[in-house]
């Protein structure tokens, strides 16, 4: 993590919002992410507001997984959000800090704050080592960042050169009926696989999910849907996964995939191959190749199992 300053986004920083967004897709299918919005959440962070549609002026938010999307991603084409990962169970004066900070702005940014104890995969994606970290996002790209207190002034002048990066780059603030996205056009297809995950029928929704990945193979979030859900159905179905090293592998991959662990999942299946030989290898290695797919073929975690799965073979 970088001390507050401002530097443009680098390749790296490009690879994360990529591989940010698609853990959020992941976690967050239609049916789950609306379930979750509707169940109220307690402990909103500054104003109590729920989380406001974007352009209505809400200076601080509180975000999830549900949320994190329209208020992050969506939000920061407007303007800069800064996002603050905590602790609800070790606060800090920098939460009030930047809400006060936020609020004096008077809609130049937001301030999106991020329980991570609530909210592991956001956490996740950013890759954050510590708490709080604080990241400027724009464009849906992450900026700059830092970590730990900082002192007003140190936090003012790391503001405004994100303002001065960002100036002239994005829509600026708007009234909610400007910032909404656009309604999706409907998709049977998908609704009734999301319908049969929501349900529970695990088998049901890997038909789906099968046929649509078949028929829209540009679309990775169906990929991404589909090796979710086989991992569960795998999960629910095997009573009795056998003894010996490759079946508890296997099994604690689905386990590790399915809560959203990809790097676990990823790296005992490598270390598995590691160690195992003719037929057992190649059964782990087909395993660790079709789970890859859950993240796009560009995702840091993704690049380096590839990269350690090479050096495990040979």
């Amino acid at each position: 993590m970088t001390r507050p300053g401002n530097r443009p986004p680098s390749a790296s920083e490009q690879q994360l919002a990529a591989s940010l967004a698609g853990a959020v897709d992941l976690s967050g299918l239609k049916q789950r992410a609306e379930a979750r919005r509707d169940r109220p959440t307690p402990g909103r962070g500054p104003g109590d507001d729920g989380g406001a549609a974007p352009g209505q002026g809400t200076a601080s938010v509180e975000v999830d997984e549900a949320s994190f999307e329209q208020e992050v991603l969506v939000r920061s084409t407007q303007v800069p959000v800064i996002v603050e990962l905590l602790s609800r169970r070790a606060p800090t004066p920098l939460t009030a800090r930047l809400a006060a900070l936020a609020e004096e702005s008077g809609g130049q940014w937001v301030h999106a704050v991020v329980d991570v104890d609530a909210a592991p995969t956001i956490a996740q994606a950013f890759q954050a080592r510590a708490v709080p970290t604080v990241i400027a996002v724009a464009a849906g790209r992450p900026l700059a960042d830092f970590e730990g207190e900082q002192p007003e002034d140190a936090l003012r002048q790391w503001l405004d050169a994100v303002l001065r990066a960002t100036e002239g780059k994005l829509s600026g603030p708007g009234d909610a009926d400007d910032a909404a996205p656009a309604e999706e056009a409907p998709d049977p297809e998908r609704d009734a696989a999301e319908e049969a995950l929501a349900a529970g029928d695990l088998e049901l929704a890997g038909e789906r999910f099968g046929a649509l990945v078949q028929a829209r193979p540009g679309e990775h979030s169906l990929v991404e849907a589909l090796r979710y859900v086989e991992a569960a159905h795998r999960i629910s179905t095997e009573a009795d996964p056998g003894e010996g090293a490759v079946p508890s592998a296997l099994r604690a991959a689905d386990r590790a995939l399915v809560a959203g662990e990809y790097e676990a999942a990823f790296a005992g299946l490598v270390d598995a191959v590691r160690v195992s030989s003719g037929e057992d290898r190649g059964t782990l290695r087909a395993r660790l190749l079709e789970l890859l797919e859950a993240l796009p073929v560009d995702d840091p975690r993704v690049l380096d199992a590839r990269r350690n799965l090479a050096s495990a073979l040979y």
